[in-house]
């Protein structure tokens, strides 16, 4: 019998939700890549701070830049694997859903999350994502202002001005708001990729996901682990 379409994109979206343990291992072995960057690039496993400059002074090889930029796409995956299994409250392993039924696991989807945005951000951080999200909002709606208001009205001079001001203040509004944001999601990719906090993130993915995939449960319901049906 041949597959809807919607069945086949139904099961392409929550494909990695399912295997959202095997997920959090990737997840895992990226951060031992972020415990390399950082200490190539610092030079030290504790150094705790760091000039800006040392990127330009201190090369770090190609192949862990490479790791750092796939991590981009890595990320994006586990975010999905996180919001699409919490949404469809879908299982993360075959196992999990045989001892505790078709329900998401908490621990493991609040895990693929943070690790998925660290993932994202960590080989962008120094980009200015505020001003760049808030220059994007306020060009689009100028745009959508010219292209849905009456022509009559952008013929007019002071239209014009009117338009452009309500651009920029959107841009301003939106810049700094997202600053915040951004800014407090960046410290914390800054956090987890120090070598020493990489390592630790690293060996609780391991052991996380591989609990969830080898006996269907994870560290946040060690007390309510029953045997399989």
């Amino acid at each position: 019998m041949a597959l809807t379409f919607q069945e086949v994109f139904l099961a392409i979206i929550n494909w990695f939700p399912k295997n959202a343990g095997w997920m959090l291992i990737i997840g895992g072995a990226m951060a031992i890549t972020w415990m390399g960057y950082e200490t190539k690039r610092k030079q030290a496993f504790f150094k705790k701070r760091f000039k800006k400059e040392d990127w330009e002074e201190i090369e770090v090889s190609k192949f862990l830049k490479v790791l750092s930029f796939l991590g981009l796409a890595l990320g994006v995956i586990l975010i999905w694997a996180s919001a699409v299994g919490a949404i469809n409250n879908i299982a993360p392993s075959n196992m999990y859903l045989n001892r505790f039924g078709p329900h998401w696991d908490w621990l493991t989807t609040i895990s693929c999350l943070v690790v998925g945005i660290v993932m994202f951000l960590k080989p962008i951080n120094d980009l200015p994502w505020a001003g760049m999200i808030g220059l994007i909002a306020g060009v689009a709606t100028a745009v959508l202002l010219v292209i849905f208001l009456p022509k009559s009205w952008i013929e007019n001079e002071t239209a014009k001005w009117v338009i452009l001001g309500i651009g920029f203040a959107l841009s301003t509004l939106v810049g700094i708001s997202m600053k915040f944001w951004i800014g407090t999601l960046q410290s914390i990719s800054r956090v987890l990729s120090y070598p020493p906090i990489a390592l630790v993130v690293a060996v609780y993915c391991f052991v996380q996901g591989g609990l969830i995939l080898l006996w269907g449960f994870g560290l946040g319901n060690l007390g309510n682990i029953s045997p399989l049906p």
